[in-house]
């Protein structure tokens, strides 16, 4: 074959395919499964989303509950060491 063949033959497969696809890729729209499916894939995320808002709040509930607890177990510290000087003192 030569090589004008072989670059005519190459363009109509080339045209061919790309017609293939551009045919293939349109559609009339989404079916109902596809509109359903896609409804509850976006319930399913809201829920998520409310679900991680939820856990970010308990997250922030409990480290400032966590520092309160610090907090205050320094000051016990600080009134233990005081109490046990005092009483080192009167001894």
């Amino acid at each position: 074959m030569s090589y004008r063949v072989r670059r005519v033959r190459r363009g109509l497969f080339a045209v061919a395919f790309a017609s293939l696809v551009v045919v293939a890729g349109c559609s009339t729209g989404p079916s109902e499964k596809e509109l359903s499916l896609l409804e509850e894939r976006r319930m399913a995320m809201e829920a998520a989303e409310k679900q991680v808002a939820q856990k970010k709040a308990e997250k922030a509930r409990l480290e400032r509950q966590l520092a309160n607890e610090k907090a205050e177990l320094q000051s016990l510290e600080a009134k233990l060491a005081s109490t046990q000087q005092n009483l080192a003192g009167d001894q």
